[in-house]
């Protein structure tokens, strides 16, 4: 939404308040059925701007228009000249300016609410790597923790991963499409090493988080060694650490936030070990 584009909006509501107000302000001098006809053109054409549609205002504009100039200038009506024109442009004017107004701000309103749509999105999707983000992977891994709760006798639990790509900010500054194209290649990699079963998700700032529900202690360690030999075969050699924590019955009130539990296991990468 441009200013020049808001400043017209500005104006032509501007023009729709003030235009009844000069009009019943010279209608005083009228003849009192001049002045009580005006007041009802000025309801109708309120009434029609506001809640017609715009094809529907155009054709009334055109119809009612013609009948009033046809009765009052064709027609034998005694009237000053000055009246018969304030009677012909009110409904015309009133009702452009109206309608102009109210089309442009339930455009604005759904212009906004389309924007508000496209951020919500953008902050809950990643585009680069086609993967969901922090706040998607707040709301699972909570989801998570309520099962291992609730359902305390079937003993439940999850691996929630973190895999951090060290000393990315220098490329991500000095070469930006590199860098985009590095984390779109680690994201390709990880869609194919890790199972159906399992949910990538893209942190943020080189980190990427997987959480695996139910899988066993052997699956995972097999499924994150091919993880890793797989990330090692990209084309451009890059640091790449690696960090795993169990969640259920025993612990999970340990880690009731997934911030928390993300520092625990950004201290894990120092050690690059799976627990």
């Amino acid at each position: 939404m441009t200013k020049k584009y808001i400043r017209l909006i500005y104006l032509t509501l501007i023009a729709a308040l003030v235009f009844p107000v000069i009009v019943l302000w010279i209608a005083e001098s009228f003849s009192p059925n001049v002045d009580n006809g005006l007041m009802m053109i000025f309801l109708l054409a309120i009434f029609v701007g506001l809640f017609s549609a715009r094809y529907t205002i155009s054709w009334l504009i055109i119809i009612l228009t013609t009948i009033a100039a046809g009765s009052l200038l064709l027609g034998y009506v005694v009237m000053p000249a000055s009246e018969k024109l304030a009677l012909i442009i009110v409904f015309p004017i009133e009702a452009t300016l109206l309608s102009i107004l109210r089309h442009h701000i339930l455009e604005w309103g759904i212009i906004s609410a389309r924007e508000k749509d496209v951020q919500r999105h953008v902050a809950h999707y990643n585009w680069n790597v086609k993967l969901q983000t922090y706040y998607n992977t707040n709301k699972f891994y909570q989801h998570e923790l309520q099962q291992i709760e609730n359902y305390a006798d079937l003993n439940l639990w999850t691996y929630v991963g973190l895999i951090r790509w060290e000393r990315y900010k220098q490329l991500s500054e000095y070469y930006p499409d590199e860098y985009l194209r590095i984390l779109r290649q680690i994201a390709k990699d990880l869609k194919i090493s890790r199972l159906k079963s399992e949910f990538i998700y893209y942190i943020a700032d080189g980190t990427f988080m997987v959480i695996s529900p139910q899988i066993t202690r052997e699956m995972m360690e097999k499924i994150n060694t091919i993880t890793k030999e797989n990330l090692r075969k990209m084309s451009i050699p890059i640091d790449l650490k690696m960090s795993m924590q169990k969640i259920n019955l025993e612990n999970y009130q340990e880690f009731p936030e997934l911030s928390k539990l993300a520092k625990h296991l950004h201290r894990g990468l120092e050690t690059d070990i799976n627990e």
